[in-house]
């Protein structure tokens, strides 16, 4: 993979072309403080704009798909108009007039080892400087990975707001303790069934890839979710931004697996399957195993972001509460206030169900 300086270049340099990402719609910045190198999002208000840069479609938009999960029609009709009640202030309070910092648009945003020695209160004040109407945010924060960042960022006055619960791994040991891990680690070794990697080159694979990822991300969970197209994972595997790892079965292509890290820091933002594939071949359990496997294998800290928690904790994952800390102190009192509110209310109230129900 490259280094932290060549990938922030690289990543800022092929997200000029636009439409990689369908549903996101937002210009870059890139921001330097020495050596460092900072790839920034900069964008106004969107009709369903991906939840990486609103964080209007993140309160409001998954709200709205959480919708039809409740059984109760009053609850419904009563969580309903909640939604529409909350969704004015918010939007006066022009949430996603947005700039976030290092912003990947991945599920997990990664933060390189230079991050331990950049001046925070520096480049948050120009950032200000260039954009002073906007909020300032930094996403993917947990303290177990960005204890440094968090430090710096509470030291200048940002807040903090909760927005998951991620898993991580990064112990060997206790990954292998966990029976769950053991018996998903050998479905690697079955006959039939193999990992490669998978040629950019090929435009079958890369729609392949986006067809899979969509029959899970898209259409099985939400909208709302990155939608990546063929040429996003044609362009980030061909310039080595993207490991994009294929699952075959008897030859044909069943799942892919997409690896985005620096330094010592893996995420995996991209896991797709075929969904219409019988569910005793196991492909999330295999997809999973070997992206912690080759997390393991190499020594690195594995961020496996939100979801499955249960399925996570049974294969060893440490639970982490994230963040995104929001600079807010340049603007108008209306929207500080929102922004405090909204701090608040995940701190004292949305952070609790987390870890009392374990999601």
């Amino acid at each position: 993979m490259l280094n932290a300086t060549e990938q922030n270049r690289c990543f800022f340099e092929q997200m000029q072309q636009p439409n990689l990402i369908r549903n996101v719609q937002t210009d870059f910045v890139l921001y330097q403080q020495g050596d460092v190198l900072v790839p920034t999002s900069v964008n106004e208000a969107h009709p369903d704009n991906g939840w990486v840069v609103s964080p209007l479609t993140q309160i409001i938009g998954y709200a709205q798909d959480e919708l039809p999960k409740l059984r109760s029609v009053a609850l419904r009709a009563l969580s309903r108009i909640l939604i529409a009640v909350l969704s004015g202030p918010l939007r006066l309070a022009k949430l996603d007039r947005l700039q976030v910092l290092n912003n990947q648009c991945l599920s997990t945003n990664v933060y390189s080892d230079q991050w331990q020695h950049l001046n925070l209160a520096q480049l948050r004040q120009l950032a200000v400087e260039k954009f002073p109407h906007h909020t300032v945010m930094l996403r993917s924060l947990n303290a177990t990975q960005n204890a440094a960042i968090i430090h710096q960022a509470q030291q200048d006055g940002w807040l903090p707001v909760v927005t998951r619960q991620v898993y991580l791994y990064r112990d060997h040991d206790r990954w292998w303790a966990r029976h769950n891990a053991r018996i998903d680690d050998r479905l690697l070794q079955q006959p039939d069934w193999r990992f490669q990697l998978l040629d950019p080159n090929d435009k079958a694979q890369m729609a392949r890839a986006e067809r899979l990822y969509n029959q899970l991300y898209i259409d099985k969970y939400s909208r709302h979710n990155v939608q990546f197209s063929a040429d996003w994972f044609r362009v980030f595997s061909a310039n080595g931004l993207l490991e994009l790892y294929g699952l075959f079965y008897r030859n044909q292509l069943v799942g892919i697996a997409g690896l985005y890290g620096v330094d010592q820091t893996l995420t995996a933002p991209v896991i797709g399957y075929d969904t219409d594939q019988p569910i005793q071949r196991a492909l999330y359990r295999r997809l999973i195993a070997f992206v912690i496997r080759y997390a393991m294998d190499r020594q690195l800290t594995l961020n496996l972001s939100a979801g499955s928690p249960d399925f996570k904790r049974r294969r060893g994952g440490e639970a982490a509460i994230e963040y995104s800390y929001i600079y807010v102190r340049h603007l108008s009192f209306y929207r500080r206030s929102v922004w405090r509110l909204l701090s608040g209310l995940s701190r004292y109230f949305y952070r609790p169900l987390l870890e009392r129900f374990k999601l």
